[in-house]
């Protein structure tokens, strides 16, 4: 049976009308039979045949997954340059206005958080300017283009955030949030981009240790992961997200509520899909079971953990994993292992420049010598850390707590408690710089 060939201008009004998924069904596998009809259609059999499109599609879906399809081509031609080359070349070049280029830019940065802060407000910030570079038409309304711009700025809010500067993430999520609700009464959420933002969101108000805030904007992104549409309902991303609440019960310091959180957490994040995030769960909650006292789950637990930190994580992983292992030998009672393994990781975290975190495991070190009444060595102790923080040209504040704990060791009456409070306190004070040092005991 002869039919009319496919070209270009059909194919557009094609797709411009109405359609079942069976009349969809239909042109594709006319597509992939008709080699005339391939020449003008053949990138909608690739795009179906990499899972790029619904099953009911029409030309915005096209569009956009033609445009994400295309992106990591387009981002290996700026990857290239240096940052302010990219920026150049995206404000000169129409090629760059993409919304796929966009969305892969906010992805990577959040990618590129975990160790590299400088990478990230760059990415972002390339983002923000592709996005704000799209114009207002076919195929893409408005009220969607909106809604890339609000994920844009949210995630140089994000970027902002890991570089330590709160004001200007607070800055970036003002200017996220007009462009969402301009999008959202146009469109409603079309892209699943609401849970998103709200996520990164919640994670400023957490270093903000605005914690009720924190909370039920994760509670707000969870609802929307597990929404009924099956184009938005993400079981990967709401584990995500429990993930991330659980940081937030643990800054708290409520272990139990987060290790239950982790528990749920587990069921739903997809390992294949995400290594790193499942070792962060599986560290996480290593060390909430361990604050909670809970030594011998953790101790069966390690060697897993260990396995994937090996294959999913890098050298500063692998050192942290040594703190928690310092803890369980220190809740186990085997103290020698304890110092050694503590010892082990203050030296590295030191070496590496972190200074909270090389404070925080000599804290926990100087807690098994107060209580073997190891005075010298706590002195001695007490000086390092000190000097580490004076290298670092750490707030006064700080200092200020670490004289009334160094002059609590010069006349021996440092307690274990008082090293406790003091780790407590350090804990807050690295994202609250004008916090004072106050005995909780």
């Amino acid at each position: 049976m002869e039919h009319d060939h496919l070209n270009g201008a059909s194919l557009e009004r094609l797709l411009a009308q109405d359609r079942t998924e069976d009349e969809n069904r239909s042109l594709l596998h006319l597509i992939a039979v008709c080699p005339e009809c391939r020449k003008a259609g053949g990138y909608l059999l690739d795009l179906h045949r990499t899972g790029a499109l619904p099953p009911l599609f029409g030309p915005v879906d096209v569009a956009l997954a033609r445009s994400r399809a295309d992106a990591p081509r387009l981002w290996k031609i700026l990857a290239r340059h240096p940052h302010e080359r990219r920026l150049g070349l995206a404000r000169a070049t129409r090629r760059f206005s993409s919304w796929g280029l966009c969305e892969l830019l906010c992805r990577e940065s959040r990618k590129a958080s975990s160790d590299d802060p400088g990478r990230t407000a760059e990415l972002a910030e390339l983002a923000v300017l592709i996005a704000d570079s799209l114009e207002e038409g076919s195929p893409f309304e408005a009220g969607w283009i909106y809604q890339l711009r609000a994920l844009a700025w949210a995630h140089l809010g994000h970027a902002r955030r890991v570089g330590g500067d709160f004001q200007g993430s607070d800055e970036a999520f003002s200017m996220s949030a007009p462009w969402w609700e301009a999008g959202d009464e146009a469109v409603g959420d079309a892209l699943g981009y609401g849970p998103d933002i709200l996520a990164l969101k919640a994670s400023l108000r957490t270093d903000q240790r605005r914690f009720s805030e924190a909370l039920a904007l994760l509670d707000r992104a969870l609802a929307g992961y597990r929404q009924e549409d099956p184009e938005h309902h993400d079981q990967h991303l709401a584990g995500r997200t429990l993930v991330q609440k659980a940081h937030v019960l643990t800054q708290m310091g409520e272990p139990e509520r987060s290790i239950l959180t982790l528990r749920e957490a587990e069921r739903l994040v997809d390992p294949d899909r995400d290594p790193r995030l499942y070792l962060c769960l599986r560290h996480n909650l290593l060390d909430n079971l361990a604050s909670a006292g809970q030594f011998a789950e953790v101790r069966e637990r390690l060697p897993e953990v260990e396995t994937l930190c090996r294959s999913a994580g890098g050298r500063l992983d692998e050192i942290r994993l040594k703190w928690v292992a310092g803890r369980i030998a220190a809740g186990l009672g085997d103290r020698t292992a304890a110092r050694q393994t503590f010892d082990g990781a203050r030296r590295e975290f030191a070496a590496r420049g972190m200074a909270y975190d090389a404070a925080l495991v000599s804290l926990e070190l100087a807690v098994l010598l107060i209580e073997n009444g190891e005075t010298a060595e706590v002195r001695e102790l007490a000086e390092e850390i000190a000097e580490i923080f004076r290298a670092r040209d750490v707030h006064r504040e700080t200092l200020a707590a670490l004289a009334v704990f160094q002059t609590a060791v010069a006349v021996d009456a440092a307690t274990a408690d008082l090293a406790r409070d003091l780790a407590a306190y350090l804990t807050r004070a690295r994202l609250d710089p004008e916090l004072r040092f106050e005995r909780e005991r």
